[in-house]
């Protein structure tokens, strides 16, 4: 017993030590399996998640190119300096992650050197176009940077963002060419906007995208929260007589409800769109999940699409750009990012909008006019052949009520 006693205690030693830290994390098992490859990788692995991956090994003589650029770019720092910088602060970048990296301290700093110079070489040449070499793989090659890009945004493919600029200020010397700070290199990559005094607050570029994407208005927290109200589909709220508009917005998740007006800003659905939204529901059921905006917006768009024909009203008024070829797959998208996830189920975000879309629906008044202009003002000649009816109403009212004034004028008195 007591041998067993000594080998549980041993075990306790050897327990990594829990960090506040950790941000980069593994995507749960019920949601790899509905879409494995819109969370893998494709050709580039960045981290230890998929480092040594024989998928995507060609792009390992890339990164070393890559690299040999970044190095020469600054006589001041040797590579010897930039290994330094990694393992003097390798125990925090190895606490940003959701699992034990079993590397040595060579191979990690190794590794963390390659990925991160292949990182801010991309993001310079991206940002000084004019200056790419001509045999440049990755940007004079078709759809290579589109998916290098994807692979960037991948949750399990990242590196804290705080090693990133910490190597990035070593090499480049603020200039007129380069910006002040990392933030705006990165920002012109992903072509995001955010705001330069809220950097410290970037983990990653997963969470830098999920800060754009915030709503201009936080969510107002109430001690009882909110209750999680389902709305109607897009359809359903049409025959309501609701109207759909596409709402100039920098964020997609600003949408109002006003006087029977449901403001959406305009989302792009393409081939990638999947995978993006994936990564960052994956980060907020991990990171964010009592916070969860991202979530909330796709639970938001999956009440509204059920059918492809919910998918039509958004695509005829501007509100959804589909790529992806019909509006059946579109509204398979989003029954699909929806499956598996776990709502915190108070404080929704679109609580309040589900509310008044509740009470705009149910008013009798707004069916039946939005049922009259459905079923018949959809067309002119409906529209006309009304207005023609009701004019020939209103003359026989007249006709009649003139004839019985008429009758009566005649009519003999005492009679």
């Amino acid at each position: 017993m007591a041998s067993l006693s000594a080998s549980i205690k041993k075990k306790f030693e050897k327990l990594p030590t829990l960090s506040d830290r950790c941000c980069i994390y593994r995507v749960p098992e019920n949601l790899y399996k509905i879409n494995q490859n819109a969370y893998r990788p494709w050709v580039v692995s960045i981290g230890p998640f998929y480092h040594g991956d024989k998928r995507l090994f060609a792009m390992e003589e890339h990164k070393l190119r890559y690299l040999r650029s970044f190095l020469g770019r600054t006589k001041t720092y040797s590579m010897e300096d930039y290994i330094k910088t990694i393992k003097e602060n390798g125990k925090v970048i190895r606490q940003s992650y959701a699992e034990n990296i079993n590397f040595t301290d060579d191979e990690f700093a190794e590794m963390v050197l390659t990925d991160s110079a292949f990182i801010i070489e991309l993001l310079l040449r991206s940002y000084d176009s004019g200056k790419i070499e001509g045999n440049d793989r990755i940007f004079y090659k078709p759809r290579m940077i589109v998916e290098v890009i994807r692979d960037m945004k991948i949750e399990e493919n990242q590196l804290p963002y705080f090693i990133l600029k910490m190597l990035y200020n070593l090499a480049i010397q603020p200039n007129e060419l380069y910006g002040d700070q990392f933030i705006d290199v990165v920002c012109k990559f992903f072509n995001v906007d955010y705001s330069s005094e809220s950097e410290l607050e970037i983990k990653h570029f997963v969470d830098l995208l999920r800060k754009f994407y915030l709503p201009s208005s936080p969510r107002h927290w109430t001690p009882e929260g909110l209750k999680l109200e389902f709305c109607a589909s897009a359809t359903e709220l049409r025959d309501a007589g609701v109207k759909f508009v596409a709402k100039e917005s920098k964020s997609l998740l600003d949408i109002e409800f006003n006087n029977g007006i449901l403001a959406i800003p305009p989302l792009k659905l393409e081939d990638i769109t999947e995978s993006l939204f994936r990564n960052l529901i994956v980060y907020e059921q991990c990171h964010y999940y009592f916070d969860s905006y991202i979530i909330d917006y796709i639970a938001f768009l999956d009440f509204l699409i059920n059918t492809p024909k919910d998918v039509e009203i958004l695509v005829r008024n501007g509100i959804i750009e589909n790529w992806l070829g019909n509006n059946e797959e579109a509204s398979n998208l989003f029954s699909s990012l929806f499956k598996e996830i776990r709502l915190a189920g108070s404080n929704f975000y679109y609580s309040g909008i589900c509310q008044d879309l509740k009470k705009y629906s149910n008013r009798r008044c707004n069916q039946w006019i939005a049922l009259l202009k459905h079923n018949y003002l959809n067309h002119p000649w409906a529209t006309i052949s009304i207005i023609y009816a009701f004019i020939l109403l209103i003359l026989t009212i007249i006709q009649a009520v003139t004839g019985i004034i008429s009758n009566i004028q005649t009519c003999p008195r005492g009679s």
